[in-house]
C-alpha cells in the first residue's frame, strides 16, 4: 500500500504545509492542498496561484455549512449549534493572528464563485461530535498587542508554538471529537471527488491536518502518491522578503 505522509512537517524551523500530487492510471489526479488555518501573505498567494493555474480542476473547499433555516432542531441541539458558533479553536487563532502578525486563512485565501462546498453541516457535525470546548477571548479587532521587548519576545513564542503545535493539534481530540471533526469530513470529501475525478482533475484545498486521512482512503482507491511539494506557512522570524515555496519528495 501507498505510503501516506502528513500534510505538514517542520523545515528548518519554518512550518510547511503539503500540496500532494495522487494518480490512478484511468482517471485524472487528485491534488490535495494541506491549509494551515494562519499564516504568511505569500503562503496564501502561493496557495492561491495553484487554484488559480489548474483551471480545468474541480476545487472542493472545506467549510462546515450553516443551514438556512435550519432543520428541526431539540432545545440541547439548539443551544450545541450556538455553542459551536463560539467554539475556541477560531478565536484562539484570531487572537494569534493578531497577536503574531499573521494572517487567517479566511482573510488571505478568497473562495472563488467556481469552488464547491464539499464539507458538512453544522447541525449533521454536532450529533457526531463530542463536546467541543469554548474559550472566551476578545475580539482580535479590538485588541492591540502590546509594544516593547517582553511584548516582542511573547509574540516570538507565540509564533514558534504555532509552528511546532500545529503538528499535533490532532492529538488533542476525544475520540468522538475527531470522529466528527476529522474522519468524518475526510470521508464526505473524498467520496465527493471520486465521483468527479473521472471527469476532471480534483483539488481539495483542506486544512493540513486531515491530509493523512484523506490520502489512506484514496489509497484504499488505487491512487498513489505521486509528488510532494512543501509550501512554507509559517517562518519561525517575521520574513523580510516574500515567501518561496519548496519542493521534496516523499
Amino acid at each position: 500500500m501507498t505510503r501516506v505522509s502528513r500534510g505538514m512537517r517542520v523545515i528548518g524551523g519554518n512550518l510547511h504545509t503539503a500540496v500532494q500530487t495522487w494518480t490512478r492510471t484511468d482517471t485524472h489526479p487528485v491534488i490535495l492542498i494541506g491549509l494551515c488555518h494562519v499564516g504568511e501573505t505569500d503562503y496564501y498567494a502561493d496557495v492561491a496561484r495553484i487554484l488559480d493555474t489548474n483551471l480545468d480542476a474541480e476545487i472542493l473547499y472545506e467549510g462546515v455549512v450553516r443551514e438556512q433555516p435550519p432543520p428541526a432542531l431539540t432545545v440541547r441541539e439548539q443551544a450545541r449549534l450556538a455553542h459551536l458558533d463560539g467554539w475556541g479553536l477560531r478565536r484562539l487563532l484570531e487572537w494569534a493572528a493578531a497577536a503574531t502578525g499573521l494572517q487567517l486563512q479566511s482573510r488571505g485565501l478568497t473562495r472563488r464563485e467556481h469552488w464547491h462546498n464539499a464539507d458538512v453541516t453544522a447541525v449533521d457535525l454536532l450529533r457526531v461530535s463530542g463536546h467541543l470546548r469554548r474559550i472566551d477571548l476578545p475580539d482580535p479587532d479590538d485588541m492591540s498587542w502590546p509594544d516593547g521587548i517582553q511584548a516582542r519576545l511573547a509574540a516570538r513564542v507565540l509564533r514558534r508554538l504555532l509552528i511546532h503545535g500545529s503538528r499535533w493539534s490532532h492529538l488533542t481530540a476525544n475520540r468522538s471529537t475527531r470522529l466528527g471533526i476529522v474522519d468524518w469530513r475526510n470521508i464526505n470529501a473524498i467520496t465527493q471527488a471520486l465521483r468527479i475525478v473521472h471527469d476532471s482533475p480534483v483539488l481539495p484545498p483542506w486544512g493540513a491536518g486531515h491530509l493523512s486521512g484523506m490520502g489512506r482512503l484514496l489509497a484504499l482507491n488505487d491512487f498513489t502518491l505521486a509528488h510532494t511539494q512543501w509550501l512554507r506557512a509559517i517562518s519561525k522570524q517575521p520574513p523580510t522578503t516574500p515567501d518561496t515555496s519548496t519542493e521534496d519528495k516523499p
